[in-house]
């Protein structure tokens, strides 16, 4: 059996998210308004802690129209598919970013400090 070597499975580095400066996304699934804690970060996807939906959710789908909760200023719109899961969290990959998207989420990132070895 091959050994599965993450570095191979991420084009961007993830940076873990400080909880001084806690990051979100705001979703709808279901008719529902959720929230879901960012633990770590990167310019193609996040890994998200959601306990509430964790179940009702499958590899490969997607949630439009989400919103990526960088401050109370800085929120920009994105869409979301779901790459994996494994209780309570979700990998997911952002889909067609805008450019203003991808600028917030790169000034957020030159702000931290902590990247995750791949």
């Amino acid at each position: 059996m091959k050994s599965t070597n993450w570095s191979d499975r991420r084009s961007h580095p993830r940076f873990v998210i400080s909880g001084q400066q806690p990051v979100y996304v705001r979703a709808i699934h279901d008719g529902n308004e959720f929230h879901m804690l960012v633990e770590n970060l990167s310019m193609g996807g996040a890994l998200l802690m959601c306990p509430a939906i964790y179940g009702s959710l499958h590899d490969g789908q997607c949630l439009p129209d989400a919103e990526l909760v960088l401050s109370e200023a800085n929120i920009p719109r994105i869409n979301l598919s779901v790459r994996w899961q494994f209780w309570p969290r979700i990998g997911v990959q952002f889909d067609a970013i805008s450019a203003d998207a991808a600028s917030q989420i790169s000034q957020l990132l030159e702000t931290q400090v902590v990247s995750i070895a791949d």
